[in-house]
Parts: C-alpha cells; structure tokens; sequence
C-alpha cells in the first residue's frame, strides 16, 4: 500500500518534514565537527517544531501518563508496541520538551528522499528485516550512536499491529540495548491504530502514551535480561487492558 497515494493528508506531514530537512545542513555540520550536544539540541529543536506542527493538521491529539518516568539523562532505548504509522508522530510529541529522539526504522523508507534524510540526520538507522548480516550491521551502527549519547526507539514486533491488540515481541530486538549497554524505557501506545489503518483513510485519533519505570538491564547478568525481557513485553501488553 503506497500511503502518499491512498493518504493524501499524509502530504501535509510531508511537507513539514521538507521545513525539517532545511536544517539538515546545520546537523551535518555540527556531525562533522563533533559538536554533539548542539546537535542534540538541535535535532530535538526540529522535531519540536514538526510534531507541533503536525499534530495539528492531521488533528492528533495526545494524553502522555508517566511522563516523570523520562530520564534525564541520556543514552536509552524506548521499547514499544506498534500498532500505526501514528506511533512516530507520537514518540516525538513525548520527547518534545526532553531531548533528541531516533529510531530503528525499516529500510524501505530510503525509497523516500525526503524521509530517507531526515531518517538519518535524526541519528536513526535503517534495519533490513530478516537479513542477519544486515541485522549486525545495524546492532554496531546502533552502539555507535548509543555511545554517542543519542537515544533510539525499536518495535519489537517488527512491523504495525495496526489494530489495538498487540503481536508477539522478537528476542531479537532486546540484543540493541543490550549490545550498547543501555537502559530500556518500556512505552505502551494506543489510538494510533484509528487515524489511518482502521478505516484506511484519515481519520482525527486521540492516541494515550503511557511511560512505564526505567529497566536498566546494562546492570543484568544474561539471565536477568531474558527475564528482564519477558517482563517488558508483559508490562507493555498489560496497559493496553487499562
């Protein structure tokens, strides 16, 4: 399904990511000179304006519970069910007033020009599913960018639920945080689903964020992360019931 075809609304985000990409010269820059934290603040500065932007064309509104839950400090990784497209539009009106915020996005959105730069000069990266070369490509492209202080989000679904109930997690994707040595903040979403995918056209949706306590697995032997993973999957299942 092409959503720029059958979503024409979609446009309208679009065009907001193209005023977005108007500082993708600045970003690349400071990249280049190693000025980190202006970057930081800059990409969060872009992705304030965006989602502000955005959320009031597409007419999404947000209700966000746990928000004192968000660290202050960076680098973490934010574990989520994926039930929209809506679910970007929403980490980035979570983070707005926080700090920078990427993720691990599908490769199929490199088609795109527009999406593919501000994909990449938001410090997210492209995983190719089911590829294990590509999928260690990715894992060490995402430490890098950990280490550097940025934080990333990941569906470990892998792919839309587009409906309220939630799929099955991969294992797989608990190795990103693990591999970097980061703290993971489990985030449930729910609504996203009714402003596109429900009705495969635009709809107004009301979407509910919900910010579960830090679990900070870089202090877990092996052991406790596998546990520590079952138990985020059931936390994040568990508020869709709530």
């Amino acid at each position: 399904m092409n959503i720029f075809k059958t979503a024409p609304k979609f446009i309208q985000g679009y065009i907001e990511t193209l005023k977005f990409n108007s500082l993708i010269p600045t970003l690349k820059k400071l990249r280049e000179e190693g000025k980190i934290e202006e970057e930081k603040a800059l990409i969060n500065k872009g992705q304030k304006q965006w989602i502000e932007a955005v959320s009031k064309k597409l007419n999404i509104t947000f209700e966000v519970i746990g928000e004192e839950n968000i660290p202050d400090k960076s680098p973490f990784m934010v574990y989520s069910n994926h039930q929209s497209f809506a679910d970007i539009p929403a980490f980035l009106w979570l983070f707005k007033d926080h700090c920078q915020i990427g993720y691990v996005a599908k490769e199929e959105w490199r088609k795109y020009k527009v999406l593919n730069n501000a994909i990449t000069y938001t410090r997210s990266i492209f995983l190719v599913r089911d590829n294990p070369r590509e999928a260690i490509r990715a894992l060490n492209e995402a430490k890098e960018v950990l280490d550097l202080g940025f934080n990333l989000v990941i569906y470990p679904e892998g792919t839309r639920s587009k409906r309220h109930e939630m799929g099955e997690f991969k294992p797989a994707a608990f190795k990103f945080a693990e591999k970097a040595k980061v703290p993971i903040l489990p985030v449930t979403l729910d609504g996203g689903y009714k402003l596109f995918e429900e009705k495969g056209s635009y709809q107004p949706c009301h979407i509910k964020i919900t910010v579960h306590p830090m679990v900070h697995i870089e202090q877990m032997n092996k052991q406790e992360q596998k546990q520590a993973a079952i138990d985020i999957e059931k936390t994040i299942r568990d508020a869709l019931d709530n």
